[in-house]
């Protein structure tokens, strides 16, 4: 049997997680970038020329696409330390980032992957009912 590529892995994650899906809705990435950030991170040995045929774009788009998602993802960073430092941020909303954090520090040891997604995944799920979807950008 072929071994899976990382494309299909990428693909089929995406169609087959539904915290993937709610989450990327409520996140300032569009599905193209978080593909790319993807294939970036999951893949090993990657370049942007292999990232790129991957893709089927050229080299330029590819390295684009990335810093777009890195740039979005470092916003959302500095927002969420803006919240917490002006006192914005509801206790709720602080105390499921932090047992998430705790939970992903826990997944970069080794541990078990499959039982920390499962309560990360239920945590998330809680807090986008509550969550409103992304903004429409503005004219």
């Amino acid at each position: 049997m072929p071994r899976e590529s990382d494309i299909d892995k990428v693909e089929k994650w995406l169609k087959t997680s539904p915290l993937a899906r709610a989450l990327l809705k409520r996140s300032h990435l569009d599905p193209k970038v978080l593909k790319t950030m993807l294939l970036f991170y999951w893949s090993e040995d990657v370049t942007f020329e292999k990232l790129a045929k991957e893709l089927k774009i050229q080299k330029p788009g590819a390295w684009k696409r990335w810093r777009k998602g890195l740039d979005a993802i470092m916003r959302s960073f500095y927002t969420l330390e803006l919240a917490i430092c002006a006192g914005i941020l509801d206790a709720e909303t602080a105390e499921m980032l932090a047992k998430d954090l705790e939970d992903y520090t826990s997944i970069a040891r080794g541990e078990d992957l499959d039982i920390l997604r499962d309560r990360i995944e239920k945590r998330m799920l809680e807090l986008t009912k509550r969550a409103p979807l992304k903004r429409a950008a503005s004219s």
